[in-house]
């Protein structure tokens, strides 16, 4: 019998079986996991574990499984009976893997029900939407719409060099009919700009005859300067799968845990949101593997979790990072780090609320630069700020320090003319 690679969570949920699974975790990276794909094979031609399941799996792949199964480091074999784990091998070691197979290949299966948990349509969907500030729910993918309406759009869209994300929504049909009920529109492809439905193809064509369309889009920035700005958003950059409560893989739980045992302030990105990105720092920084944390020092990557470790083992790590700053004193620190600091949701090329968006469009007028931080990013400085600054809402306007308003405040001075002189 030869060897089944999975290579999607859903794969991995939908391999039912009540005989024995072997599973190897895998990286392509790893000789050892090489050496140990080879030993996989020869089991599996074993006549004797003929009703046994060799399966593979890139532990990178499929990161919410490797969680499950606390798998933090490849090589890890899993041997499961009903998808309960029955037993496993850290590490490559061939002999113990043939011994375990054939003690438990032995013996008789028990069969035990699953139970399904309920999943909250609308709460997904909210996510979903909300998991990008241009998201389109479409029939297919871009490079592969599968209805003509989802190919004018993805052109649309490409055309004024958007940045969006998309969801098949043949792939889902609790996604395809729940998102129907939920933004009361019955047709797809449906576009969301910040949350908010813009309408399908017909309102998209209109609004760009009317010339709209181009000034609500945002644009894509250049890979380089997108890698650049996110591995100095923070002194301490980890990307990561998932995020600091909810790590989805090993290795960034790891992570976590070093980093917060330290006590030091750092910011995160979750490679699983942005393909793109993903695949683009494995090239920029010359490192295949994630996690990866980058420091303060010229945004220079330090290295995986391995890496870090030595770092512990021999403390070096403690005097690398900077400890963790007085939610007080970071706040002066941000709201004096440029003359003019803008709190907002997003960012200048993506805000990602309607308010942040006219605060762009007023202050990229006046010609003035201004310095701006994503509240979304960080909830103590989103919370913080509010009470730190006496006002309730955002975005959040400083000059020199001192705070000006919001959005409401801008407008006011721009209408007198008053705008320009405050800002200097």
């Amino acid at each position: 019998m030869s060897v089944i690679e999975l290579k999607r969570k859903e794969e991995f949920d939908n391999f039912k079986t009540d005989q024995l699974v072997v599973v190897h975790f895998f990286a392509d990276w790893a000789e050892q996991c090489q050496h140990m794909n080879v030993v996989l094979e020869e089991l599996a031609a074993q006549k004797n574990l003929q009703d046994v399941k060799f399966v593979k799996c890139q532990a990178e792949e499929i990161p919410e499984v490797c969680v499950k199964y606390s798998v933090s480091a490849v090589p890890t074999f899993v041997l499961l009976r009903s998808g309960k784990l029955v037993d496993r091998i850290d590490g490559a070691n061939p002999t113990e893997l043939s011994k375990k197979v054939n003690i438990h290949a032995s013996k008789t299966p028990v069969a035990e029900p699953t139970a399904v948990p309920a999943v909250d349509i609308n709460s997904r969907l909210k996510s979903l939407i909300e998991s990008a500030p241009v998201m389109l729910f479409m029939k297919g993918s871009p490079n592969e719409p599968r209805c003509g309406f989802s190919r004018q759009m993805i052109e649309i869209l490409e055309s004024n060099n958007t940045e969006y994300k998309t969801f098949d929504i043949l792939a889902d049909n609790d996604v395809r009919e729940g998102l129907k009920k939920y933004s009361n529109w019955p047709t797809y492809p449906q576009l969301y700009v910040n949350g908010e439905l813009v309408g399908g193809i017909d309102i998209v064509k209109e609004m760009v005859q009317s010339d709209e369309l181009k000034s609500l889009l945002p644009k894509k920035q250049n890979l380089d300067e997108r890698l650049k700005l996110l591995i100095n958003r923070s002194n301490v950059m980890v990307f990561m799968k998932g995020n600091p409560t909810t790590p989805r893989c090993g290795f960034s739980r790891q992570l976590m845990e070093i980093l917060n045992e330290t006590g030091v302030e750092f910011g995160t990105f979750d490679i699983l949101e942005d393909e793109d990105i993903r695949q683009g720092l494995k090239t920029f920084s010359d490192w295949p593997t994630y996690p990866q944390i980058y420091l303060y020092v010229n945004g220079e990557l330090v290295g995986g979790i391995d890496i870090v470790k030595e770092m512990v083992q021999s403390d070096e790590l403690k005097s690398l990072l900077p400890k963790k700053q007085n939610l007080d004193e970071r706040l002066k620190l941000l709201i004096n780090r440029s003359n003019v600091m803008v709190f907002m949701k997003g960012n200048p090329t993506t805000p990602r609320c309607g308010f942040s968006r006219q605060l762009m469009e007023i202050l990229n007028e006046t010609g003035v630069e201004f310095g701006t931080f994503d509240i979304l990013e960080d909830e103590d400085i989103r919370q913080g700020l509010k009470t730190f600054s006496d006002w309730p809402t955002y975005p959040q306007i400083y000059v020199k320090g001192e705070l000006i308003g919001g959005l409401d405040i801008i407008k006011e001075l721009k209408e007198s003319g008053e705008l320009l002189s405050s800002l200097k």
